[in-house]
């Protein structure tokens, strides 16, 4: 009996290593299956990709298009109450909130119905009010997804119709709505769920215009696990729908639960599949995964002793607190970390760098964060140079020495060649009176 039970306690501990050495992959192994050609789920804290599927492939963006061109309206308007009149506005295709020539909306406005009602006429008017024309426009927004890191994109128009040299990632479109997401008034667009314009004379009929994302409002049903559920899912908070008939149905969406926020971006699916893929995909996110604090900066402050300082000592910190998105069940202790300092130069200030954190992860290189001083590091001889009048007078004392110097150099010059004059007039003294 002894025999078996000590048979099975190795076998467990056998099984326990095994199951946590794997543990990274235990996430992986339950991969969802979507029916969308092309998936990222990104983790909102860190940029961290958890789910990929053909997210670095060209795709049509479709109206997902007008999250970065809120975005960039919003970042390159300094006052959104600024009045916007409607003139010499074009047809344009697609959905509209049926602007009229002569109307005004401030831009707050317009950027709602861009977002909400996914409004092109709005987005065409917003365009050519940032930068004066749609194609400058567009090398805008090209040029701040390039900022952050959307290499796989070019932009061609500021709605998304359909348009050959307008194309995009998954990948990258998870990029910018994480950027989008980051800024607090379009944040509050993207969740309202429904939004209102009065009569006007231009157009003397109300505009009542609900959000497009299915997410925030529809009671659909589509069936998740076995069971037929509402499509509204009240972790969701954002942001942008997307559909033509070469892009297939888009959308970028935005969920928050147990203090984590997930990005998906599910392109090219078929209906509200569209739907079911995005929560399986945020599902899969909550599941699995769990946000870990490696860094704390209000926790790691340290100290070093710093000669002839006023303070006795230099204190430091991690310029931001690092964490990361592990599969749950990760063991602790995988991460170590190691300060470089920089060479010590009085005075410091508070904020300034004064070295580097190294984060590895299994001895590997992961990230480095700055550190900063907390406080100012003066010389104990600062009361120097700070006081003007004790400057002052160490500047003119050291003028007079150098001038002195100066002359002291140069006189002994002088003397030292009028010595040189007199030897050899007295040389030739001797020799003319020895031939004499």
């Amino acid at each position: 009996m002894k025999k078996i039970l000590s048979i099975l306690a190795s076998l467990m501990i056998i099984l326990s290593q095994i199951l946590g050495a794997t543990n990274e992959a235990f996430a992986q192994d339950k991969k969802p299956d979507l029916t969308a050609e092309y998936a990222v789920l990104m983790d909102y804290e860190t940029g961290k990709v958890l789910y990929n599927k053909n997210g670095h492939s060209r795709i049509y963006p479709a109206s997902t298009t007008k999250a970065w061109t809120a975005y960039v309206v919003i970042k390159h308007v300094s006052d959104l109450s600024s009045m916007v009149t409607i003139k010499n506005l074009p047809p344009i295709d697609g959905s509209s909130m049926y602007l009229k020539n002569g109307e005004s909306f401030t831009v707050k406005q317009l950027l709602q119905a861009l977002l909400i009602h996914s409004s092109n006429d709005a987005a065409f008017v917003l365009a050519k009010y940032v930068s004066g024309s749609v194609d400058k426009f567009v090398d805008l927004m090209n040029k701040e997804a390039k900022a952050i890191g959307a290499e796989g994109t070019h932009f061609n128009n500021p709605h998304g119709l359909p348009d050959e040299k307008h194309w995009t990632t998954a990948y990258d479109m998870a990029l910018m709505a994480r950027q989008a997401m980051s800024n607090d008034v379009f944040r509050d667009i993207v969740n309202t769920k429904s939004i209102k314009f009065e009569p006007n004379e231009a157009y003397p009929h109300e505009r009542y215009f609900i959000n497009t994302n299915k997410f925030l409002t529809s009671n659909e049903k589509i069936d998740y696990k076995g069971e037929k559920i509402d499509i509204k899912y009240d972790i969701v908070d954002g942001i942008k729908t997307g559909y033509t008939d070469d892009a297939g149905r888009c959308l970028l969406s935005s969920a928050v639960k147990n203090d984590m926020r997930f990005i998906a971006a599910v392109f090219k699916a078929v209906g509200n599949d569209l739907y079911l893929d995005s929560r399986t995909l945020l599902d899969y996110g909550f599941d699995n995964f769990s946000n870990t604090t490696v860094i704390d900066k209000s926790d790691y402050i340290k100290h070093k002793k710093v000669i002839f300082s006023k303070q006795g000592e230099l204190i430091y910190e991690p310029e931001y607190s690092y964490k990361v998105v592990l599969p749950k069940g990760t063991k602790d202790g995988i991460y170590t970390t190691k300060v470089k300092l920089d060479d010590i130069s009085l005075p410091i200030k508070k904020g300034d760098k004064v070295g580097e954190l190294e984060v590895y992860n299994k001895n590997k290189l992961e990230t480095t964060i700055n550190l900063v001083a907390t406080d100012d590091v003066n010389s104990i001889f600062s009361f120097i140079t700070e006081n003007k009048i004790i400057m002052t007078i160490i500047k003119v004392v050291l003028l007079i020495g150098i001038i002195a110097f100066v002359l002291f150099i140069t006189m002994r010059r002088k003397s030292n060649k009028n010595r040189r004059y007199a030897s050899i007039y007295s040389n030739k003294n001797k020799k003319y009176k020895r031939r004499r």
